[in-house]
């Protein structure tokens, strides 16, 4: 009988192993009937020890009379960090995204900005993902791209885990670290985005009272700018005698000239109470703005910039004007806050500072607790705070508080 070893050299933990097997397997065969052996004994990884033998065989051992199989893992073979590149999308209609668990989703892109990207798919509808989860993209359709520097591209795109190429006439390859932005070109209706959150409270019996409040936002995103238009209300009586009357309306439009750095051309707001003697105040201005962090999970912004502001009062003392207007400084500032997946934060505040005859200085801010309840649906628990620092006394002679607090409970839409 012929045996072929083939030792590989390993820590001192092994070597007696293949003189006990060797001895075992010798013993057997000589009190056997004489065999023929079929296969050849291959041994890898033989050390010895003094006091006990460990064997480590990666093939099997054969003779006529047993088999004696051993197989333990490689011991330099280690799990691969992320699955294989070597799948690609079928070269179809749609767009294909895959997360870094290596799964691939199949839908429409609907924007990334914001260091997130909205997906949508008809199985999971929409998805928001934040952009680091994202490991690969594929899209046949025409994208509007910008990047950090500026740079805008135009095309179908692929995104590996380094880089954003963007077919035209040739191939163009960018880092992917510096991609700010990319929305789908060609399709005006994909550029929108919006919520709507509303909250009723009605009572009966010794008083009578309804209470309406509404909030909405609608936003159009390009690659390089945004447009947002916010708006809140509340409505309330009581024995049916109005007790609050408030509408305000904010638009802003912003030209991004960096990742963090944006124009704000222009910003108005149209704000109503009579309770606080404003038939109305409207205010317009430009500004600029900065993003003080920009992370997947908490995003804080600032602006402020020069504005002008008229005030059209609900009523005013004898020989006083029925309406003002003057120079106004803006400022304001947001953040946003992903605590968890289904949790989120947001904290809004505006300001104006401008002269004594119209109200001096006034604050608004707004924070809020949004829970997903579904995909679509969420609960929204929100603190909102006006301040007038110097209101107005109407012709009744009475001069309004200069604060107004109010909670608001409501189902938001996200659309």
């Amino acid at each position: 009988m012929e045996m072929t070893k083939k030792t590989t050299p390993l820590p001192p933990l092994r070597t007696l192993g293949a003189t006990l097997l060797a001895g075992v397997m010798l013993t057997h065969l000589a009190a056997a009937e004489p065999a023929t052996v079929t296969n050849t004994v291959t041994l890898t990884n033989v050390v010895t020890i003094t006091n006990y033998a460990v064997v480590t065989v990666t093939n099997e051992i054969l003779t006529t009379n047993f088999s004696l199989i051993v197989s333990t893992p490689e011991p330099d073979r280690k799990p691969t960090d992320l699955p294989p590149l070597n799948w690609i999308p079928p070269d179809d209609k749609f767009d294909w995204v895959q997360l870094k668990s290596g799964e691939w989703l199949k839908g429409r892109i609907k924007a990334m900005q914001d260091q997130k990207l909205e997906f949508e798919s008809d199985e999971l509808n929409d998805q928001s993902f934040d952009w680091a989860d994202v490991r690969q993209l594929r899209s046949p359709k025409y994208l509007d791209v910008l990047f950090d520097d500026g740079t805008a591209a135009h095309g179908p795109v692929t995104i590996t885990p380094d880089l954003v190429k963007v077919q035209n006439e040739e191939t163009e390859a960018y880092p992917r670290a510096l991609l700010f932005s990319m929305t789908p070109g060609g399709s005006r209706r994909n550029y929108w985005s919006g919520k709507a959150s509303v909250g009723l409270t009605l009572r009966a019996g010794n008083t009578e009272q309804v209470e309406y409040s509404a909030q909405a936002r609608l936003q159009r995103r390009t690659a390089g700018t945004r447009l947002s238009l916010d708006y809140i209300g509340n409505v309330s009586s009581l024995d049916n005698v109005e007790s609050a009357n408030n509408h305000r309306v904010n638009s802003e439009f912003d030209l991004w000239l960096s990742r963090r750095l944006y124009l704000v051309v222009p910003y108005l707001e149209y704000y109503r109470d009579p309770f606080q003697n404003l038939d109305s105040r409207i205010t317009g201005g430009v500004g600029v703005g900065y993003d003080i962090l920009y992370t997947p999970t908490v995003e804080w912004n600032v602006t402020t910039g020069p504005g002008y502001q008229v005030v059209r009062f609900d009523s005013a003392q004898p020989g006083e004007p029925i309406e003002k207007s003057n120079g106004a400084l803006t400022f304001g500032s947001k953040l946003d806050w992903d605590i968890t997946r289904r949790l989120e934060f947001i904290l809004e505040y505006r300001g104006q500072y401008t002269s004594k005859e119209v109200g001096e200085t006034t604050h608004h801010a707004v924070a809020t607790f949004s829970v997903d309840v579904t995909k679509q649906l969420d609960l929204d628990v929100s603190l909102t705070w006006d301040r007038i620092s110097n209101p107005k006394i109407g012709a009744d002679g009475i001069e309004p508080k200069p604060d107004d607090l109010r909670l608001i409970v409501g189902l938001g839409l996200d659309f």
